[in-house]
C-alpha cells in the first residue's frame, strides 16, 4: 500500500485526501440537492392538488405533454382569463404547471393562475398561490400587490398592511396604497361615532386631493349639510355624476343658488328653473343642454360611463379601485347626452 498511496507526510498525500473531501461534498450536495427539489416538487404538487378544479372542461389531461406546448397553451389560457372563461384558463394553468418540473420555468405560470382566481373571485386560492410563490421568491413585487388587494378585499386591513412593508424596502412608491388602505379601514371601523367620521373625512380631503371623488361620496352619505360645505367648485367635473343623481330631498338649495355652477348643473337637471342670464360655465355638457332648453329642448338626459386612465377599459358603474387593472385613483368620468327616460332606479349610493 506504502507504493500505491503516498506517505502522509508527502505534500501529494494533502492534496489526495483534499480531492477525495471536496468529491464527497459535491456528492452529498447533489443527492441533497436532488432529495430537496424532489421533496418541494411532492409538496408543489399536494399543494395543487388542493386547489385543482373538480373537472377539467377542457380535457386537456389528455393531450401529451411537449415543452413547445408551453408556449402557445399559456397565450391561450391568458385569452381565456381576459375573456372571463376562468375555468378553461385554470385548467389549462394546472395542466402545465404539473408537467413543468423547475420551479423557475413554473413561477409565472402559478402567478397567472393565481392572477385568474383573483379575478374569478376566489380570494383565498389566489391567496394561497402567491404565498406559496413568496415562500420560494419573497421579492416578488407584483405578487406582493396582488395580495395586498386580496386582503384589502377580505377586510383585513392588518395584513394588507403588512404587504407593503417589503415593497417599501424594495423602492415602491407605496403612499398611495397607505392612504387608501387607511381610508379603507377608517369607514370600516363601527367604533367611530358620526361626528368624528365626518371630521376625519373633511381632513382627508384636505390632505389627500386624490380621494376627493371618495371621501365627497362619502360625505353624502353621513352628513349632507358638511358634504356641500365642503364642494371644491375647482373639481366639480369629477363629481358630476354624483350630483346629478342626488335626490331632491338632499340638495341644499341656499348653496346652491347662490353658485353659478351648481345653479347651471341644477338647471341642466331640471330641478331650478331656467334663467336668461345663466352663464356658461365650462362644463361642455351642461352648458349644452342649458342652451337646448332655452331654444324649448327640455327632454333631454346625462348619461354616465366610467373609464380606467391605465388599462383603458370602460365600465357602467363608478369604481375606487379599477376592475380591470385594480389600480387607484385612475377613474375617467365620461359624459354624454342622451333622451331623458324614465328613472332607471340607479344610484352612486
Amino acid at each position: 500500500m506504502d507504493k500505491i498511496l503516498p506517505s502522509y507526510s508527502d505534500p501529494l498525500f494533502s492534496i489526495l485526501v483534499i480531492t477525495i473531501l471536496i468529491l464527497i461534498v459535491a456528492l452529498v450536495s447533489y443527492f441533497l440537492g436532488n432529495y430537496k427539489e424532489e421533496r418541494e416538487r411532492e409538496n408543489l404538487k399536494k399543494f395543487l392538488g388542493t386547489i385543482s378544479v373538480d373537472k377539467s372542461i377542457l380535457d386537456i389531461d389528455k393531450l401529451p405533454f411537449e415543452t413547445s406546448l408551453i408556449s402557445p397553451l399559456s397565450m391561450v389560457a391568458k385569452n381565456f382569463s381576459t375573456k372571463g372563461e376562468y375555468q378553461k384558463a385554470i385548467s389549462i394553468y394546472l395542466y402545465l404547471i404539473n408537467n413543468i418540473q423547475p420551479f423557475f420555468q413554473k413561477e409565472y405560470l402559478l402567478q397567472e393562475l393565481g392572477e385568474t382566481y383573483l379575478r374569478a373571485g376566489f380570494l383565498r386560492r389566489a391567496e394561497s398561490i402567491f404565498l406559496e410563490i413568496l415562500r420560494k421568491h419573497p421579492r416578488n413585487r407584483e405578487v406582493l400587490y396582488s395580495l395586498e388587494i386580496i386582503y384589502e378585499r377580505l377586510n383585513d386591513y392588518q395584513r394588507a398592511k403588512e404587504t407593503l412593508i417589503p415593497l417599501e424596502i424594495m423602492g415602491e412608491n407605496i403612499e398611495k396604497l397607505r392612504v387608501n388602505l387607511e381610508l379603507f379601514y377608517f369607514l370600516k371601523d363601527s367604533t367611530i361615532s358620526k361626528e368624528e367620521r365626518v371630521e376625519k373625512l373633511i381632513e382627508f380631503i384636505k390632505k389627500e386631493p386624490f380621494l376627493y371623488r371618495r371621501v365627497v361620496r362619502e360625505l353624502f352619505k353621513m352628513d349632507i349639510d358638511s358634504a356641500w360645505r365642503n364642494l371644491d367648485m375647482d373639481r366639480i367635473n369629477s363629481i358630476i355624476d354624483i350630483l346629478w343623481f342626488l335626490p331632491s330631498s338632499n340638495l341644499n338649495f341656499d348653496i346652491i343658488s347662490s353658485n353659478e355652477i351648481l345653479k347651471s348643473i341644477y338647471t341642466a337637471k331640471g330641478i331650478l328653473h331656467i334663467e336668461d342670464s345663466l352663464p356658461n360655465i365650462g362644463i361642455f355638457v351642461i352648458d349644452t343642454i342649458n342652451s337646448a332648453q332655452k331654444g324649448g329642448s327640455f327632454n333631454i338626459d346625462l348619461n354616465f360611463s366610467y373609464s380606467c386612465s391605465r388599462c383603458r377599459d370602460n365600465f357602467p358603474i363608478s369604481f375606487d379601485r379599477c376592475p380591470r387593472c385594480y389600480a387607484i385613483n385612475t377613474i375617467v368620468l365620461n359624459t354624454t347626452i342622451t333622451e331623458k327616460r324614465a328613472y332607471r332606479g340607479y344610484s352612486l349610493f
